[in-house]
């Protein structure tokens, strides 16, 4: 079958269309796994930031308890 001049451009303007949405496509799914990545790294953050503040609580308790401990066998 032979085309005409007038149906190759429109052939081509369809593969350029198809092209430049694949490429879209794949320009927003990179953006949105960046912006996946940067909030698992920042939740990631904020939950080590959130195990030390409970560690300094948890110790700091411990030595509270341990002092009441140590006073009450002192006592005895």
């Amino acid at each position: 079958m032979i085309l005409t001049e007038s149906e190759k451009i429109l052939v081509a303007l369809g593969a350029l269309v198809i092209i430049l949405a694949i490429i879209a496509n794949a320009i927003k799914d990179y953006k949105r796994m960046s912006r996946e990545a940067k909030k698992k790294i920042e939740q990631k953050l904020r939950d080590e930031e959130y195990a030390k503040e409970l560690k300094k609580i948890i110790d700091r308790k411990n030595k509270e308890l341990q002092k009441i401990l140590k006073s009450k066998k002192n006592d005895t």
